[in-house]
């Protein structure tokens, strides 16, 4: 009996068994043969978002740095903080603020390059850390503040793209004594008060509004290279200046005598020109440390604005309006100091020099100052301002070291003038540069063209030349035509695409050939609204298709461009009736009832459709479908 009994139980369990992995892989193949977006849900989040703080217990009038760390899954990005079209939805961090806690000085990680369909695009993916700086004011009381953090982002991946989203996350600081570090891996090893004063400005230097940082990043040591190098040819340029050029010989007989050798001279003229680097930048070392808080003031329009009429300000002063410099009393006073002989001397001069401005150097000194304060962390703040010193002092060191230099360096003369209203254009586009923030680009890009116009007309690019017009004439005469040309360049480029008084061109101007060939070539007549599509396939007996798009998803445009564009396709689409749907944002009415009435599971664009005759949906394909299988997927609805 047992025999048999064991047999029969053995029979049944393995059909039993078999029973059950019929089932699961009948369920499989069903979920599998189901098309994407009909019934499916992606599990998890594609983007996690979460913050950090530096330190357990954040003290009253202290800086610190904190961060918010994202994580995407792989095979998938988001756009940069930067990308390369305007249309797409950069990543982006805000705050909301609250008494007593500023958060400011946002320092985006570089972006990596993404090649989709051909194009090149700006992305972050696998993790980054955004950092930015956290002011604790002096009078915070004691206590747990939360801070509303939220990163907006778009994730893509090869296929397709999800609606854009936007996750708030609470910064939880606590005020009291001075805590202890956190999130080593993240802010690194154990830092005192003032180290951790200086990182923050240094992560503030890293914001992406920071254009030295982000040309230090980009190409590393040339970034170095490039930057400094344009500080010291701007010293160099100023030292040609009126109020400068005609005293060199003065202050170098003064320091160093007229009586030197060339090694003595060297010598000398070297600490002269050291010393007063060094104060210079020690200056930029100063405005770099104590501008941090000019990250979050840059936020409001007033400050911006104010920031904009001071280099205006500046700007009319190197026109020759007015000077602007130091009182007279003090600089006398500084100056009535004796120096005295040899190389003490020579560095007390320095000093002075440093502090003791020209009215020519002195307001974009200023200028520099006001940038990098905005924008440069201490350690670039020293070396651009050392290296601009560097750049002033060159001509003291040369006519220091070689007396007979002076007679081979061109005599005093107008030309000085035009060296000192070419700074005058310079700073007036610092102005612009700084104004970007709250003007519109059109309108930034019609004020950088007339005043590169301006220039080009008074700064010497309509002058005449003649036999006798030596180099700086020609010279003066080159660069006045080139800025002239660019600046005509962005008017008409700016009037033909945005329009200025008169619509855009393209509302105006007749359509060439080009226009009318691509007007002639066959292409894809979209249906906009859908009903009125569905009712006409009704009537004609026609299968439909349906693509949805939104003015922020790459892939819709890959898709319309290289699929819907392909001439196979767009044959294959004659016998259907084609409705191209705009699905803007996920939680639309407009988009609600498309994903209900078609039984989308999950908001996902480009979706594709595919409807037969009688209106029944047969196919939803997701993402980039090549023109082959486009067509394929096309040939079998009736």
């Amino acid at each position: 009996m047992t025999g048999p009994y064991n047999k029969f139980h053995s029979i049944i369990f393995l059909i039993g068994f078999a029973t059950i992995i019929a089932a699961v892989a009948g369920s499989l193949t069903l979920m599998a043969s189901v098309p994407p977006g009909l019934g499916q849900d992606p599990s998890g989040e594609l983007v996690e978002v979460s913050t950090a703080f530096s330190i357990s217990a954040a003290a009253p009038g202290h800086t610190y740095p904190a961060a918010v760390i994202v994580t995407i899954v792989p095979g998938w990005h988001i756009n940069s903080a930067q990308p390369r079209e305007d249309w797409l939805i950069a990543a982006k961090l805000a705050f909301d603020s609250i008494n007593y806690l500023t958060p400011h000085s946002i320092a985006y990680p570089p972006a990596k390059k993404a090649l989709l369909a051909g194009d090149t695009m700006s992305v972050y993916d696998g993790q980054i850390i955004v950092r930015f700086a956290l002011t604790v004011a002096e009078q915070t009381p004691a206590g747990e503040y939360p801070i509303p953090v939220r990163f907006t982002y778009q994730p893509c991946d090869n296929r397709e793209c999800r609606a854009p989203q936007t996750v708030t996350r609470n910064l939880k600081v606590t005020v009291g004594a001075n805590g202890k570090p956190t999130s080593s891996h993240i802010f690194g090893d154990a830092q005192t008060t003032a180290q951790r004063d200086t990182t923050t400005s240094q992560t503030a230097s890293a914001a992406p509004e920071s254009d030295l940082q982000r040309l230090i990043q980009t190409h590393g040591f040339w970034g170095y290279f490039l930057a400094l190098g344009l500080a010291f040819g701007t010293g160099l340029l100023l030292s040609f200046s009126p109020c400068t050029y005609p005293m060199i010989p003065i202050t170098v007989s003064i320091f160093a005598g007229r009586e030197r050798s060339v090694g003595r001279g060297f010598i000398i003229s070297l600490f002269y020109v050291g010393t007063m680097a060094v104060v210079y930048g020690i200056m930029g070392l100063v405005v770099s440390l104590v501008g941090g808080v000019f990250g979050a003031w840059l936020a409001s329009p007033a400050v911006v604005i104010g920031i904009g009429v001071v280099f205006v300000v500046f700007a009319l002063s190197m026109f020759g309006l007015y000077e602007l410099q130091v009182p007279s009393s003090l600089r006398q006073r500084l100056g009535s100091a004796q120096a005295g002989g040899g190389i003490g001397g020579a560095m007390v001069l320095g000093v002075v020099a440093a502090l003791v401005v020209s009215p020519c150097v002195g307001p974009f000194v200023a200028g520099i100052l006001l940038y990098v304060a905005t924008h440069g962390s201490p350690v670039i703040g020293f070396l651009v301002l050392f290296v601009f010193a560097l750049g002033l002092g060159t001509l003291f060191v040369i006519i220091g070291t070689f007396s007979s230099a002076i007679s081979r360096l061109p005599g005093a003369g107008e030309w000085m003038e035009t060296v000192k209203k070419f700074f005058g254009f310079v700073l007036l586009l610092m102005a612009l540069y700084f104004l970007r923030t709250i003007i519109s680009p059109p309108v930034i890009a019609v004020l950088t063209g007339l005043l590169l116009v301006a220039f080009g007309v008074f700064g010497g690019g309509l002058d005449r030349l003649t036999a006798e017009t030596r180099f700086f004439g020609r010279l003066k005469k080159f660069v006045g035509i080139l800025a002239f040309l660019v600046g005509v360049y962005l008017l008409l480029g700016s009037m033909i695409t945005q329009g200025l008084v008169l619509p855009p061109a393209s509302e105006w101007l007749p359509q060439g050939a080009n226009s009318k060939h691509e007007s002639s070539a066959p292409k894809i007549r979209w249906e906009t609204d859908l009903e009125a599509g569905l009712a006409r396939a009704a009537t004609e007996g026609k299968p439909v298709l349906i693509d949805t798009w939104a003015t922020w998803c790459v892939n819709c445009r890959v898709l319309d461009k290289k699929t819907f564009g392909d001439s196979e396709v767009i044959a294959a689409a004659e016998r259907f009736v084609p409705i191209k749907i705009q699905l803007e944002t996920a939680d639309s009415p407009m988009a609600r009832d498309f994903m209900t009435r078609f039984g989308i599971a999950h908001y996902s664009l480009p979706t594709t459709l595919l409807l037969d005759s009688s209106g029944k949906v047969e196919r939803v394909l997701q993402g980039i479908i090549s023109p082959d299988d486009m067509v394929s997927e096309m040939s079998g609805i009736r």
